[in-house]
């Protein structure tokens, strides 16, 4: 009995995998291929994002950002771009290529006023299930000074016309914290809240 349905499993399993791959797949993959990068990277309606939006195709979106930056000589070193293909890749589990290239967005000290290698960092070491750099990442996020000329009021501050949480991206780090050791897609896009 459990031989037939072990049997029944695999074939319904297999039986739904083409399913699977048609919905990841994108229709005029040549024409994507050929935008802009600021259409490719940028337009919600084109580019790689709408294939990101259906559930279960981050790999496959991955994917096509890597094939983008191949075929594209400007997007080749575009680190957002990279940044978007490592975090596709470790919503899908591939954490160690995610890891990877994430080492490779780095900017340099001079014009990471934002704590953008810190996020880098914290990010690297939860893939890496690191938890004290982890930590030490997060503690030098949340020291990171305000840009000059700006105050922190309240967690934020002032830039423009808006108020922006300061440090950026320190929920998401917090996040990562709160859920070491689950998957990323779990403590990147759904990891509760500490409770108070």
């Amino acid at each position: 009995m459990r031989l037939t349905a072990c049997l029944m499993f695999l074939a319904l399993s297999c039986a739904s995998a083409p399913l699977l791959a048609a919905e990841c797949s994108v229709a005029n993959r040549d024409a994507v291929l050929a935008l802009p990068l600021q259409v490719f990277d940028g337009d919600p309606e084109a580019g790689w994002r709408p294939l990101a939006d259906r559930p279960g195709c981050s790999l496959e979106t991955a994917d096509l950002i890597a094939d983008y930056r191949r075929q594209q000589p400007k997007a080749a070193g575009d680190l957002p771009l990279i940044w978007r293909e490592a975090q596709l890749r470790a919503l899908g589990g591939q954490r160690d290529p995610a890891s990877a290239l994430m080492r490779t967005t780095y900017k340099p000290a001079h014009a990471d006023v934002g704590g953008w290698n810190a996020y880098v960092d914290a990010t690297i070491a939860f893939l890496d299930d690191d938890l004290p750099a982890l930590k030490q990442a997060r503690a030098r996020l949340a020291a990171l000074p305000p840009p000059p000329g700006r105050v922190v009021r309240d967690g934020r501050v002032q830039v423009e016309a808006e108020q922006v949480p300061w440090p950026p991206r320190l929920p998401v780090v917090d996040a990562l914290v709160r859920c070491m050791y689950q998957p990323y897609a779990l403590a990147y896009e759904a990891c509760p809240a500490a409770s108070e």
